[in-house]
């Protein structure tokens, strides 16, 4: 029966049209008309698959730096907790033999055979995150936005990370665990006295979470699920404490765009797990 038929018997309103009506459309299944009394076309076919609820998209993360609302992208390992594929030395060649993968950690274990680990990657904005555990007296970091001023040696920003209470710089303020290294000095965590400083040489107690937020010149640093600073690149805040840090000399301190992320090795072991990256986007 026509689309016009059906439309002239559900204008006439009777009981017969309704009954019709109903047996069209079945009494089990779903119906592919739509009824719109309003419509100069009162049926019209409709796909089953145009009304299917996956159709909706996805909703996207985002977050705020520095004033702007940024899309945050798929979370990524990069490392895979079994072998150092996606890392390299510092000049582009493997790793050290003091780098091993045990238990899905990465370990540094011999400082003697180790130097800095690099992603072979680059990224310019990014959240990355990590866990690690250190045994006492360790000092380490997180270098990024890194370069080589001088075509050896990689310098850059420095997400501290050291036994405070057993490391002579964690008696400064700037150079404590979290802190922009000489720089910026991280506030205190809530969390903090649920860390008691180790006792043993080897990395062992509970893994710490760090976190890196970079987009453009705003950077943030988290410890333990808390923000712990916030600074931008290139502000008047910046240039004052860069002039009173050991970096007041290099120029371009801390402004690449984009670049490696180093993982430092500081002649202490120290385990690292969970090494992600979600990269941003400006909305």
């Amino acid at each position: 029966m026509s689309v016009r038929a059906f439309s002239f018997l559900f204008r006439s309103g009777s009981f017969a049209s309704l009954a019709l009506l109903t047996a069209f459309c079945g009494c089990g299944g779903e119906s592919n008309l739509v009824v719109d009394p309003d419509s100069s076309t009162t049926f019209s076919e409709v796909a089953s698959s145009s009304v299917s609820p996956s159709a909706a998209p996805a909703a996207v993360e985002t977050l705020e730096i520095g004033g702007r609302r940024v899309a945050v992208g798929p979370k990524r390992a990069l490392f895979n907790g079994e072998n150092l594929d996606g890392w390299t030395n510092e000049t582009g060649g493997a790793p050290g033999s003091g780098w091993q993968v045990a238990d899905g950690l990465l370990r540094m274990v011999d400082p003697a055979n180790g130097g800095d680990l690099l992603t072979k990657e680059r990224f310019a904005n990014y959240v990355f995150s990590f866990e690690w555990r250190f045994g006492r007296a360790c000092n380490s970091g997180v270098k990024y936005k890194i370069e080589q001023p001088n075509g050896k040696g990689w310098v850059g920003l420095e997400y501290q990370i050291q036994d405070d209470a057993n490391v002579e710089d964690g008696k400064i303020a700037k150079r404590r665990v979290a802190s922009l290294f000489d720089v910026f000095p991280a506030s205190e965590t809530k969390s903090a006295a649920s860390y008691p400083a180790p006792t043993d040489d080897a990395p062992n107690g509970e893994f710490r979470k760090g976190k890196i937020v970079v987009f453009e010149n705003s950077v943030e640093h988290w410890l333990d699920g808390e923000r712990v600073l916030a600074f931008t690149v290139g502000d008047d805040a910046w240039a004052a404490a860069k002039a009173e840090s050991k970096y007041k000399k290099q120029a371009t301190f801390g402004t690449a765009a984009s670049s490696p992320i180093l993982l430092q090795e500081h002649d202490y072991p120290i385990d690292f797990r969970n090494v992600e990256i979600q990269e941003l986007k400006g909305l």
